[in-house]
């Protein structure tokens, strides 16, 4: 374990220089001040002794490896606060909004969609029904339950997009 004595020795002489590192790396005062006292506390649970003459490099080494810490940390932080902030703004529309939307879909596929296509887009969202299974109930290829499948989601697609430029 190395001695106080020698801590302190470290510290008196590699302090400023530590924590002007630290300064320019996490652009904040408490937090730099921080990590150059983390180091040191580390420093005291070291159990072989520091070689005289690379302390400084060791020192240093150590607060731009435990900067770089903080700042990965932080940037998980601001991740996860973003997401948190997306998931809870999808959640604030109301139920009326998402009701109205629900009927307007409904309407959508009722009017605009040929018998074939609708069809085929109830048993495949409603039903869960692979292509294969439609194609058999059906009696059609896979290609044609794909092909109307894909009709119905385009139909569907261009009149919320029309709804959404006019406004």
């Amino acid at each position: 374990m190395i001695q106080k004595e020698r801590i302190e020795q470290l510290f008196r002489c590699y302090y400023r220089e530590m924590y002007r590192l630290a300064r320019i790396l996490l652009h904040d005062e408490a937090e730099s001040k921080d990590a150059v006292s983390e180091v040191f506390t580390r420093l005291m649970d070291r159990v072989d002794d520091l070689d005289v003459g690379s302390e400084r490099a060791f020192l240093m080494t150590s607060v731009r490896n435990r900067c770089l810490n903080i700042i990965r940390n932080r940037d998980l932080q601001q991740q996860i606060r973003r997401r948190y902030l997306l998931d809870l703004q999808t959640d604030l529309r109301p139920a009326e909004s998402m009701e109205a939307e629900l009927k307007e879909i409904n309407r959508c596929i009722e009017t605009e969609l040929t018998e074939a296509d609708r069809r085929m887009l109830l048993l495949h969202y409603r039903e869960h029904l692979t292509y294969q299974e439609m194609a058999q109930r059906e009696g059609i290829s896979e290609v044609a339950v794909y092909k109307h499948l894909r009709k119905a989601l385009d139909v569907l697609r261009n009149h919320f997009k029309k709804q959404e430029r006019n406004g």
